[in-house]
């Protein structure tokens, strides 16, 4: 973040410093330059038949970069202030519904249809969504809710959650750490695990889609 900050303000700099330069030395210049270096809107084209038309146009470009630069540092800080929680926030914990999925006939049970969600609170949080998964992981299941046969396969002491990574193109990557043949033990089981994460991410309007790694994760 600090090197596209200071790569910003130096270019910046160069272009201010340029602008200087064409006033004492080449005021037509200045004039045609000026409007595309600090105008939010370019002017129109000068003609063609400027000569100075090559130099403009790389002056466009260079001003359209500091622009894209500016966009992304916008974009940064708005994903983190989306992750952010000042108050209370009511989330969903998905789980696996053992009445629901019998409702099924038996070729299609163990369905993504009967990963269901159970309401929980999340206090203020630096980062809700990695506060929901780690809720997710531990034994979150009321005596109520076990009555009506919601089944989770967590908790595992050893299986966390490492890393949060919600991606410009709001793509979130969950990376775990690996525990021997706890995310293994047949597909029905591979599959209950990852659904259940995977919808527990996806109840956030941000998260486009899901990846979790490392992706030998997760495997029958």
């Amino acid at each position: 973040m600090k090197k596209i900050f200071w790569t910003s303000v130096f270019w910046i700099v160069i272009i201010a410093a340029f602008r200087w330069y064409l006033r004492w030395f080449d005021d037509g210049l200045a004039k045609d330059v000026s409007g595309l270096i600090w105008a939010k809107v370019i002017c129109a084209e000068p003609p063609v038949t400027n000569p100075n038309q090559d130099l403009i146009d790389q002056i466009k470009l260079m001003q359209d970069q500091l622009n894209n630069i500016s966009n992304s540092l916008t974009n940064v800080d708005g994903q983190d202030n989306l992750l952010k929680t000042s108050s209370p926030q009511n989330v969903k914990l998905y789980y696996f519904n053992q009445t629901e999925d019998q409702k099924l006939p038996i070729n299609q049970q163990v369905n993504v249809s009967s990963v269901l969600p159970v309401d929980r609170v999340v206090a203020k949080s630096n980062n809700i969504i990695q506060d929901t998964i780690n809720m997710l992981l531990e034994w979150n299941i009321s005596p109520d809710e076990s009555a009506v046969w919601f089944v989770s396969e967590f908790p595992n002491n050893d299986f966390r959650l490492l890393n949060v990574d919600l991606k410009s193109d709001w793509t979130l990557e969950l990376t775990f750490n690996e525990v021997a043949g706890f995310t293994a033990g047949g597909s029905a089981r591979v599959f209950i695990l990852r659904s259940s994460i995977e919808k527990t991410a996806k109840q956030f309007s941000m998260v486009k889609s899901v990846k979790l790694l490392p992706e030998s994760l997760f495997q029958p």
